[in-house]
C-alpha cells in the first residue's frame, strides 16, 4: 500500500470543499473517505459555518468525520460536542449593543448553542442568506433580547472586512472579556471569544489523535483559514483563494468548482 505522508485532513467549506453552488460530490467523497479510513487517516471539517449547517451538509458522514464549527468555537467527535467556547451572556449582549450603537449599518447574525438569531429588522437579502447558513435561526425583535438560557459562540457581520481590526481593538480596549475578529477576506467578519480560531481547534484534535502538525494536510481559501494553513505540514490554498493566503500556503490546489480538494486527496491515495 502506498505510503501517505499525512495522518489527518482538515478542510474549509465555502470556496474550498464546496463549489460556488454550495455542493460537493457525495459519491466521490464517499470513496475518498473510505480510503482515508482504511489508512486510519482522520477527516476534519474546519469551517466558519455553525454546527447546525454542517450537520446537514454531512448528514450521511457524521459518524466518520470530526468537526471544527464556528471557526473553532465548537468541536464535535462522533457527532457529539466535546469542546465549546462561548461568550458570557453579559459580554455577548454588550458586544451586540456595541456594534449596533457604533456601526448601525452592520447586519448581524448571532450563533448560539441552542439556536441562532437574526433581527426581524435585518435586510431581507441578509436574512435569506443567513437562514441557509443558520438553519435553526430565529428572528427576534432585537438581538439584545436573546434568551438568557442560550450562550453565544460567534457573531457573523455583513460589512467590509477592513472593519475587523478596528472593531476588535475598540471593543477590547474597554472590556476584560476580549474578542477575536477574523474574515474570509470578503464582505463579512466573524467575531469569536479571544483565542478561538480554526488552528486552535485543530490543535486539540491533533493532540487527541496523537498526530503531529507536520502530519496534517489542510485546505483553505480565505483569511480565516490562516491559522490552520500555518499549522499544517502540507498546506494548500485553493486556486480561487485569497492572494494573501496563497503566500502562506506551501501548495496550491485546483479551484473549488473543480473539486480541487478531492483531486489532491485522490492523487495521494491513488
Amino acid at each position: 500500500m502506498k505510503n501517505i505522508p499525512f495522518k489527518a485532513v482538515a478542510v474549509d467549506m465555502d470556496g474550498t470543499f464546496e463549489n460556488d453552488e454550495k455542493q460537493f460530490d457525495h459519491e466521490r467523497f464517499e470513496k475518498v473517505l473510505t480510503k482515508l479510513r482504511q489508512r486510519h487517516i482522520h477527516f476534519i471539517v474546519s469551517s466558519g459555518r455553525p454546527l447546525s449547517r454542517l450537520r446537514q451538509d454531512f448528514y450521511e458522514f457524521l459518524d466518520r468525520i470530526d468537526i471544527v464549527a464556528d471557526n473553532g468555537s465548537i468541536l464535535t467527535k462522533d457527532n457529539q460536542i466535546i469542546v465549546r467556547h462561548v461568550f458570557t451572556y453579559k459580554t455577548g449582549i454588550k458586544l451586540i449593543n456595541f456594534i449596533q450603537n457604533n456601526y448601525p449599518y452592520v447586519q448581524i447574525a448571532a450563533s448560539g448553542l441552542n439556536n441562532s438569531y437574526l433581527s426581524k429588522k435585518a435586510l431581507s437579502n441578509f436574512k435569506n442568506l443567513m437562514h441557509y447558513f443558520y438553519p435553526n435561526a430565529c428572528e427576534i425583535g432585537d438581538l439584545i433580547n436573546i434568551p438568557t438560557s442560550d450562550s453565544l459562540t460567534k457573531l457573523t457581520l455583513e460589512c467590509s472586512a477592513e472593519l475587523a481590526h478596528e472593531l476588535e481593538l475598540k471593543f477590547n480596549q474597554t472590556n476584560p472579556e476580549r474578542i477575536h475578529c477574523t474574515t474570509s477576506g470578503f464582505n463579512n467578519i466573524d467575531v469569536m471569544p479571544s483565542g478561538v480560531n480554526k488552528g486552535q481547534g485543530l490543535k486539540y484534535f491533533l493532540r487527541y489523535f496523537n498526530v503531529k502538525p507536520e502530519e496534517l494536510i489542510a485546505f483553505g481559501d480565505g483569511l480565516n483559514d490562516q491559522e490552520m494553513i500555518e499549522l499544517a505540514g502540507y498546506s494548500y490554498a485553493m486556486k480561487n483563494g485569497h492572494e494573501d493566503l496563497k503566500k502562506i500556503a506551501k501548495y496550491e490546489a485546483p479551484t473549488n468548482n473543480e473539486m480541487g480538494v478531492l483531486q489532491v486527496l485522490e492523487s495521494y491515495l491513488a
